[in-house]
């Protein structure tokens, strides 16, 4: 009888981390938001030390707040932080840009091409979460096919707080989702045509209007209590999950 690899199995601190990340960048869990360690041990069944490694390495990826005596928290942002994430968003992703297309360019422009085909799928059937998520992807495949683990790594800094305020900010704004979707099919079509100096100032535009859609929201009333305090420098009541 052939002996099979044995394929090394998630541990339980990573399971729960990877299922709390998702509800972070997904939205199920808003910015500010307790994390109830409670809770968590009681849905997963598991010991309260995973659920702490958890949160431990969620807080590395700058995903989770971990207060002593108060417990865990999704992380806050405010419009000073938010510019500075676009900065170095912008700054890098150009960088990623320009690598993956001398390192991969058929197959970066191609995978492109398939995750916009889902992008218009998606928005036609109405498919928020779905929609967000595939953004995540498109810019992400630049990182993907540049060929370079530092500027992978460097992007793996932001890249949750990233999905998580697509998620928390931009999903009351039907008309922007669509206003990016044409954002999105403008740049491929500039790296097609090999117009990067107008990618760059294109992307410029799409990456700092994060900037702005969260100052609407702010001012919209669409961002939850937590959230409008972080902006204001105040401290966020736990609300649970």
């Amino acid at each position: 009888m052939p002996l099979k690899r044995i394929e090394p199995q998630p541990s339980l601190a990573q399971i729960v981390a990877s299922q709390v990340r998702e509800a972070i960048i997904t939205g199920a869990l808003h910015m500010g938001e307790n994390i109830s360690e409670d809770r968590l041990v009681a849905q997963f069944g598991v010991s309260r030390t995973p659920i702490r490694d958890a949160m431990a390495a969620l807080s590395k990826e700058g995903l989770v707040v971990v207060l002593p005596k108060r417990g865990s928290f999704v992380f806050q942002t405010s419009p000073e932080d938010i510019a500075q994430i676009c900065d170095y968003r912008q700054m890098l992703e150009a960088q990623a840009v320009r690598a993956a297309l001398c390192h991969a360019r058929t197959a970066y422009l191609d995978d492109m091409s398939g995750v916009l085909t889902k992008m218009d799928e998606a928005l036609g059937r109405g498919d928020d979460c779905g929609y967000s998520l595939l953004d995540d992807r498109f810019h992400a495949l630049a990182f993907e096919h540049c060929g370079n683990s530092y500027l992978r790594d460097a992007f793996s800094l932001i890249s949750g707080r990233i999905s998580a305020l697509r998620a928390n900010v931009t999903a009351p704004y039907a008309e922007r989702r669509a206003e990016s979707l044409r954002e999105h099919h403008a740049l491929h079509g500039m790296l097609v045509d090999g117009r990067l100096e107008q990618f760059d100032a294109a992307l410029a535009v799409h990456v700092q209007r994060t900037g702005e859609v969260y100052l609407q929201a702010l001012r919209d009333g669409h961002l939850r209590q937590a959230d409008v305090m972080a902006a204001a420098g105040g401290t966020a009541a736990p609300r649970g999950y």
